[in-house]
């Protein structure tokens, strides 16, 4: 049965040919210095990447890894996107990479990484190359991933009214803290910070 069901596995996946099945990276780096940037510059980057492999790619999760000005402008963000026909996630960072021969804060530079769902390493992954597993458990695996965390809004409020609200909360002028997406007590979007022992929270969209 093993046999019979990896030989049926291998026609599924030459078959399931919208689906990725290995990971891909890609980088950019634009010409001229770049400056921080508020979130919807970043994001508008990011969402172009993603539509390239999926042009109905689902934000999933943003992040300032090294928190965001009083001005809501950063040097770094990070957005995951679903890509819902590709059955992949995608990881785009946008950041300035500190080059000074190309401007104060370096060159705006774009890495993104798509890597296909489960990862080819994964228990799942690896049950269905071996056959003890059926191919359709990958889309299953897929369904349950994409059920797992809502979809972001594209319009969310951008990150210098962000930082207005949380100023107002008390978020002091540089503090060291993370700005990410994260869900309240009845499952919707805010933004979240966490600094000096505080967690401050705010509207996403």
């Amino acid at each position: 049965m093993t046999l019979l069901r990896r030989w049926l596995n291998r026609i599924d996946r030459r078959l399931d040919g919208a689906a990725l099945h290995a990971p891909l990276a890609f980088s950019e780096k634009l010409p001229g210095g770049g400056v921080p940037a508020l979130a919807s510059h970043a994001l508008e980057r990011a969402v172009s990447e993603a539509r390239k492999h999926d042009p109905d790619a689902r934000l999933k999760h943003v992040l300032a890894p090294a928190g965001v000005a009083a001005d809501g402008a950063a040097s770094r963000w990070e957005f995951v996107f679903d890509l819902p026909s590709r059955r992949a996630k995608l990881l785009a960072q946008w950041y300035l990479d500190g080059d000074t021969r190309h401007g104060r804060f370096g060159r705006e530079c774009l890495d993104a990484s798509v890597k296909p769902f489960p990862l080819p390493d994964s228990p799942i992954a690896r049950g269905v190359a071996e056959g003890r597993m059926p191919y359709s458990t990958l889309a299953a695996a897929w369904r349950e991933e994409r059920r797992r965390t809502p979809d972001l809004s594209l319009s969310m409020r951008d990150s210098d009214a962000v930082m207005s609200d949380l100023q107002r909360q008390g978020l002091a002028a540089g503090s060291r803290f993370v700005l990410r997406n994260a869900l309240n007590a009845t499952g919707a979007a805010i933004w979240l910070a966490q600094a000096d022992g505080l967690t401050l929270h705010c509207r996403f969209a």
